[in-house]
């Protein structure tokens, strides 16, 4: 009892404090978001059982202040978290964000969600850290948009927050691919006759 009634104090808690922020804030926010990680690299952080029990309906609370003030609702978490994402889903997220390579490769998100939510980031931080700017820029480039092309609702972005030890070069290589796929897609809206990007890239 003592377990469950713990959970159902930080749902309390979120609660109340959504609950304030939206009566005094939601007309200043288009969307809202909290981040969460249920998840390391091989697995839940727990039980997907105790998350189904303890930690779904808490989010359930949350969210549905959140869709009911009319604002979509973005969830991050790491992990590897596959194992209860039908159930976030269930829950009415818009869109999720957080990815590692290490996990699985970012089309596989794509693959079992992408149809169903938005999916942002796609861009592993180790890679930021460990290519080449020039290859960073490539790399981005390629896979952006072919994640552009895969999901209905795609945000590039890394995959995790910025730490201070991404080298600027290699995120600013980021940025400027992403500027790049921009352009190439208003110049292709702006041709007589619409064209799809090409998603198809030789493997490396």
């Amino acid at each position: 009892e003592l377990y469950a009634a713990l959970y159902q104090k930080i749902g309390d808690v979120m609660e109340s404090l959504w609950r304030t922020f939206l009566e005094r804030y939601a007309d200043e926010f288009v969307i809202c978001r909290f981040g969460d990680d249920l998840g390391f690299k091989t697995s839940t952080l727990t039980s997907p059982k105790n998350i189904r029990t303890h930690i779904i309906p808490q989010y359930k609370r949350v969210i549905d202040l959140i869709k009911g003030s009319g604002k979509p609702f973005l969830w991050h978490s790491c992990g590897k978290i596959f194992s209860v994402m039908e159930d976030a889903i269930a829950l009415g997220i818009n869109a999720k964000h957080s990815n590692e390579d290490t996990i699985a490769p970012y089309e596989e998100w794509i693959t079992r969600y992408g149809d169903r939510i938005g999916l942002l980031g796609g861009i592993d931080v180790d890679l930021l850290c460990q290519k080449d700017p020039e290859d960073v820029f490539q790399i981005v480039l390629e896979r952006g948009q072919k994640y552009r092309g895969m999901a209905n609702g795609y945000a590039l972005g890394s995959g995790n927050s910025i730490p201070d030890y991404v080298p600027v070069e290699g995120y600013l290589a980021m940025i400027e691919a992403v500027k790049k796929i921009r352009e190439l897609e208003l110049t292709s809206l702006q041709k007589p006759r619409m064209t799809r990007i090409n998603t198809n890239f030789p493997q490396k």
